[in-house]
């Protein structure tokens, strides 16, 4: 399957669509062209679409490059649970946004343990983790609430709900994943 190279690939095709075809097209053309290109079922093309044109207006394309230049970076989160000297379990996720609109969502373990008794002591640690890489491209939409287009390498394509935080200087530094906060790395 194709995809495009970087952001200023969508951004220009977004342009060439607005440009070129009337509103009420645009949408169908761009899955058009993501099905018959590209490799896209009609399931992921359309909701490409739909999710990468939801306000499909005359800045749409420019809106979608902003939306993008917020978001490119590393998001990472972490949680941790146990006692110190104990038992432990830390867990680091990151989600990493690529300027060429890939991503890779990582997921980091640890758990360890400590026994103690009068004659013996023993530990553990097991660390443990999970990768995934797909797609994925910004909405054309300038607000603290956004869906984003992402698509597992997989195939399996969804969107994912993502808000500013805190966001009043406008610095993007903490944001929401699917309900869960991130801040920039």
């Amino acid at each position: 399957m194709n995809y495009f190279s970087d952001v200023s690939a969508l951004h220009r095709v977004l342009r060439v669509l607005y440009e070129n075809e009337p509103s009420e097209e645009r949408r169908a053309r761009l899955s058009e062209f993501l099905e018959t290109d590209w490799g896209f079922t009609p399931d992921q093309a359309s909701l490409f679409a739909s999710t990468v044109l939801c306000q499909n207006a005359e800045g749409s394309a420019d809106w979608t490059a902003i939306n993008a230049g917020h978001i490119l970076g590393s998001w990472v989160r972490g949680a941790q649970e146990g006692n110190v000297g104990s038992w432990l379990s830390t867990m680091k996720e990151t989600w990493k946004f690529n300027v060429d609109l890939t991503y890779e969502h990582t997921i980091e373990r640890f758990d360890s343990g400590i026994t103690t008794g009068p004659y013996f002591q023993s530990s553990y640690s097991r660390p443990t983790g999970s990768v995934q890489g797909g797609v994925w491209a910004p909405p054309d939409w300038i607000r603290d609430q956004l869906d984003l287009f992402v698509m597992s390498s997989d195939g399996f394509a969804r969107q994912m709900k993502w808000e500013w935080i805190d966001n009043s200087n406008c610095d993007y530094q903490s944001c929401s994943i699917d309900g869960q906060r991130f801040g920039r790395e």
